[in-house]
């Protein structure tokens, strides 16, 4: 009960509730205000024009914000204008809807913003073919009040920014901070007993993805904010340094990834993992009240003392090191002691976050000087440049702005044709459905269908229990705001709740009880068949054909994470910036292509090409992270005091790897050299352990406690076996990149 209503409270303090519920408030006033005028008709009009722009609204910074809704009431008021003149004109009204769809289809090329401002605009021009045809002068009329709408919107919108400018980001940063709290959960199930790694392993990469995504949105706003001089106050300067820290410890939660079958076969018998599985779930939940604090703009203290749970897990780790008699066999307790120095780095860092919510202390604070914050964001163009360059048939904007184009011209030409009097509906179906790529156009359609039909059924009833318009209205409004918060988050959710609010407008508008239910489903489950046949048969985009793209890309990105960190070990200058800007890169990319294999997933069987290699290619990737993250995290957190020649060596020879398997992913069927051995330098790394094994054991037996000796033996194993880790993995890349082309 005490979750499902924790669930509640974050949903209330979400970024997605919040913007549901300004949507709602643009929509629901004019056709409030021109109903008490008599005159409701005209405040759907304008209502339109606020909807179609909130869609179009993305979070950015003022001056993106101001411009990107000026852009969509311009070109919504063009698309209005255009579509009520050519109403009354079928056959022109197939090349303004060819034009108009391939023209807003394209639109994709500037990012989410484009993107949106195009579905604004053919949701206006599919709502006004479901209108009757009116002369001139009324559709400049109207065309105005829909451009009145959509600044209404923009007005509205601007000055709850200007109440609360840190409203967005804030509650963008909470959501971030709470995936980062699921993805630790999800990890402490590698610790629990029995447990299925293959299974956990796959979940944990699912929610790398959505930390991902979730750590991009907000560094390209927050850093943004900042390099734009308006995050100079206490608020934005906590948040930014939150975030860093935020960022930080995912590395130091993948650093903590080591070989789990070996663990449990070495430790299940001691119960000393159950205890590490309870300790990493009261992070988690330390972490996730950090998430709700900042959600709400509230402080917060640690609720478990998690220094104390180290200590009592230390102890349960010494106990059974007094059962191992010799220094090579307690050497086997490295890997559990790794996992506690990890959690005490993590611990200081929680405790961190934890202050930082407590905005008095951050004055204290200052954001490291070497980083420079605009390096970390990407400049959006919003030139012609882009658009020209996808002006051609290998751009898959530019496929899918044809496909989306001729599907809507199939579904209008459709509806003329039976005589349908709801062909916009059909149209909207199709045009939200199409996605560039097959999978995402899938899930969208099975997800529109359920929502459809569900939503259906609710309206149904509603309409068979109560004809009191009061109820009507209220439901119709609960429904708004469902559908317009759940649209970016869930979309068959969001479709449950639209389906409904259109039903019981329509209801009002011409009241026809429960003639509109039916036919909403079946106008959808054309709509739906159209755009599932359009990305069948119309050039389709297949994930396979873009897997070499990313998985070179996220090889040159691993490479250079792995080189900038081996700058710590290898007397080399290390640039804080450049260590970053790579650990950030190599997120990306990792979650770039777990996403387009996930999509492919989702494709025909016959398109799955190599699904098992790709999928065992994104494994390694993810533990090459962890292990290059492990060597990060030591490094800097520890110093490196006894390097080695070897490792140039091995470093050197480790490149070569990258070097050869970004190779075979860009010439298939090439068969580059094998890199030069690294036996030698390994060898010698490991007879210089043995040594220092055989050193400490002398010491133990004298009776020596801490000494430099052991502290060299330490840094040493962990340093070698990082490095033997990333070997491995190479070699099993390579390996799997060979059976793949053999």
């Amino acid at each position: 009960m005490r979750h499902w209503i924790q669930e509640v409270r974050n949903f209330i303090y979400s970024y997605h509730f919040s913007t549901g519920l300004r949507t709602t408030i643009s929509v629901v006033v004019p056709s409030v205000v021109f109903s008490l005028m008599g005159n409701l008709p005209m405040g759907i009009i304008v209502s339109l024009g606020a909807l179609a722009v909130a869609l179009s609204d993305v979070p950015g910074t003022a001056l993106h914000k101001r411009n990107g809704i000026l852009t969509a009431i311009g070109f919504v008021f063009f698309t209005a204008l255009g579509t009520s003149l050519i109403l009354p004109y079928p056959l022109l009204m197939m090349g303004w809807i060819v034009a108009c769809c391939f023209a807003n289809g394209m639109l994709l090329v500037y990012g989410n913003r484009g993107g949106n401002i195009g579905i604004a605009c053919m949701l206006v021009m599919v709502s006004i073919l479901g209108e009757e045809p009116i002369p001139p002068a009324q559709a400049l009329l109207h065309s105005g009040m829909i451009a009145a709408g959509g600044i209404w919107y923009g007005f509205l919108a601007l000055i709850l920014w200007q109440i609360r400018p840190y409203l967005s980001v804030q509650q963008m940063l909470a959501g971030c901070i709470t995936e980062t709290a699921k993805y630790l959960q999800l990890r402490a199930g590698f610790y629990e007993k029995n447990a299925d790694l293959e299974n956990t392993f796959k979940a944990v990469l699912a929610q790398q993805v959505i930390v991902s995504e979730k750590q991009e949105s907000v560094r390209e706003l927050l850093l943004k904010r900042r390099t734009a001089q308006q995050g100079s106050t206490s608020i934005n300067k906590s948040m930014v340094l939150i975030f860093l820290d935020i960022v930080d410890l995912m590395e130091q939660i993948m650093a903590s990834q080591t070989d789990y079958t070996a663990l449990h076969e070495a430790f299940d018998n001691d119960n000393i993992l159950d205890k590490f599985h309870s300790l990493i779930l009261k992070f988690a939940n330390e972490l996730q009240l950090i998430g709700e604090a900042v959600a709400a703009g509230q402080r917060t203290l640690p609720k478990a003392n998690l220094r104390y749970e180290i200590e009592k897990i230390k102890r349960a780790v010494d106990e059974i090191r007094q059962t191992l008699p010799t220094v090579k066999e307690r050497s086997r307790l490295i890997v559990l002691n790794n996992i506690l120095h990890n959690l005490q780095d993590m611990a200081q860092r929680m405790y961190n976050l934890h202050r930082l919510t407590r905005l008095e202390r951050v004055k204290d604070d200052s954001i490291d000087p070497r980083l420079e914050l605009a390096s970390f964001t990407t400049r959006n163009r919003y030139d012609i440049e882009p658009l020209q360059n996808n002006f051609t048939f290998k751009s898959h904007i530019f496929r899918h702005a044809i496909r989306l184009s001729l599907a809507a011209l199939t579904g209008y030409v459709l509806g003329q044709a039976l005589h349908l009097s709801r062909v916009y509906w059909i149209l909207l179906t199709t045009v939200v459905i199409l996605k560039p790529g097959f999978g995402i156009s899938k899930a969208r359609s099975y997800q529109r269908l359920v929502g459809t039909v569900t939503g259906a059924l609710f309206a149904a009833g509603v309409l068979y229990l109560t004809s009191n318009d009061t109820i009507i209205f209220v439901i119709m409004l609960f429904c708004i705001l469902g559908g317009y918060s759940f649209m970016t988050q869930q979309y068959t959710v969001s479709v449950f709740f639209v389906t409904p609010f259109i039903v019981f407008l329509l209801h009002f508008l011409h009241p026809a009880h429960l003639q509109y239910v039916w036919l909403r489903v079946i106008d959808t489950f054309i709509g739906g068949g159209i755009a599932f046949l359009a990305n069948m048969l119309l050039w389709p985009s297949w994930e396979h054909n873009y897997m070499p793209g990313h998985m070179i890309k996220m090889v040159k990105d691993n490479s250079n994470y792995f080189k900038q960190v081996m700058h710590l070990f290898t007397e080399q200058e290390f640039v804080m910036n450049d260590y970053k800007l790579a650990r950030k890169e190599t997120n990306v990319s990792a979650a770039n292509l777990m996403s387009a294999f996930q999509r492919m997933l989702s494709e025909p069987k016959s398109k799955q090409l190599h699904a098992s290699q790709v999928y065992h290619f994104v494994v390694l990737n993810h533990s090459l992270m962890s292990h290059t993250a492990a060597l990060a995290n030591y490094g800097l957190l520890h110093g490196v005091h006894y390097a080695r020649p070897e490792y140039k060596l091995i470093t050197a020879n480790l490149q070569e790897y990258f070097t050869c398997i970004e190779n075979m992913l860009s010439e298939p069927g090439c068969k580059p050299d094998v890199p030069s051995s690294v036996t030698a330098a390994f060898a010698t790394l490991d007879a210089l352990l043995e040594d220092l094994y055989l050193r400490r054991q002398e010491e133990k037996n004298l009776g020596k406690g801490n000494t430099p000796l052991r502290d060299e033996m330490l840094e040493t194993k962990q340093v070698r076996d990082q490095l033997h880790a990333i070997l491995s993995l190479l070699k099993d890349m390579k390996k799997t990149l060979e059976s793949w082309k053999g």
